[in-house]
């Protein structure tokens, strides 16, 4: 019988006598990754929105709008609303309040860009900032809270995997995710944890209403601004709509292609 290498435990349990505190970890990354840089955030805002444009007038003028150019217009959707992720993440970096020290200026670039892509800004940075505070929290938690399996056979997820095979599994957890578990996520809460009951992004009188209510005091209020920025983008493309035709904007908007 072979002998066993040890490893430098010497194969002992590895037994953690403290936790570091949240001060000792902050102290190791270096004091620079905390500055804002409003010139740079602000450059790498203009540089994803020209970019999305850009991609999107590209199209305009290259691509025909008829049907048997459809294949095209797939490959554009994916293209274009990668390009938009772009302006996607520097919005979601001013809720993480990391875009600028003018808190006026980041939430300005925030809402716009969040409302333009049909994201409530003020209600998304709330409910994210609550699922960073408790993320894994199996019952606390807010967005992809785990399901809590009681009978022993894992959850729908888990054999459905089981039965595709992770590959197929995840693109079709791609599709699901992006085209119906965010609006879901949005407008009922999908996934958000038991805690806080049937969420709406659009309606913060939805959900648990008491100690874990997901849009206490004054987030009540920015709920409703931020659907004020909705409507606003809501109405801009119907405008559109009506002076170019439905099917341009269905073709050019990518946000309706899917971050």
């Amino acid at each position: 019988m072979d002998s066993v290498v040890l490893s430098g435990l010497e194969g002992k349990p590895l037994t953690i006598h403290s936790w570091p505190t949240k001060s000792q970890l902050l102290g190791c990354i270096p004091k620079e990754c905390f500055k804002k840089d409003t010139t740079k955030s602000m450059m790498y805002a203009a540089i994803s929105s020209a970019l999305t444009l850009g991609c999107g007038a590209l199209a305009y003028y290259t691509i025909p709008m008829t049907a048997a150019y459809w294949p095209v217009w797939i490959a554009y959707g994916f293209v274009n609303g990668t390009i938009a992720t772009g302006c996607w993440v520097v919005a979601h970096e001013c809720g993480h309040n990391a875009f600028s020290n003018n808190k006026k200026l980041q939430d300005a670039v925030g809402y716009v860009l969040h409302s333009l892509l049909l994201v409530p800004y003020f209600s998304w940075q709330r409910s994210h900032a609550v699922h960073h505070a408790k993320t894994n929290h199996v019952t606390e938690g807010e967005t992809h809270v785990p399901h809590v399996s009681h009978g022993g056979e894992g959850t729908s997820s888990q054999r459905r995997k089981e039965l595709l095979g992770a590959p197929l599994y995840g693109v079709l957890r791609l599709f699901t995710h992006l085209g119906f578990g965010w609006p879901a996520y949005l407008l009922t809460g999908a996934t958000g944890g038991p805690l806080r009951g049937k969420t709406n992004h659009f309606l913060p009188f939805m959900g648990n209403q008491g100690e874990h209510k997901l849009f206490p005091g004054q987030w009540a209020g920015k709920v409703w601004t931020s659907d004020v920025g909705i409507v606003a983008a809501v109405a801009g493309l119907w405008y559109w709509a009506s002076v170019a035709g439905a099917s341009q904007v269905a073709l050019l908007y990518p946000a309706l292609h899917g971050r």
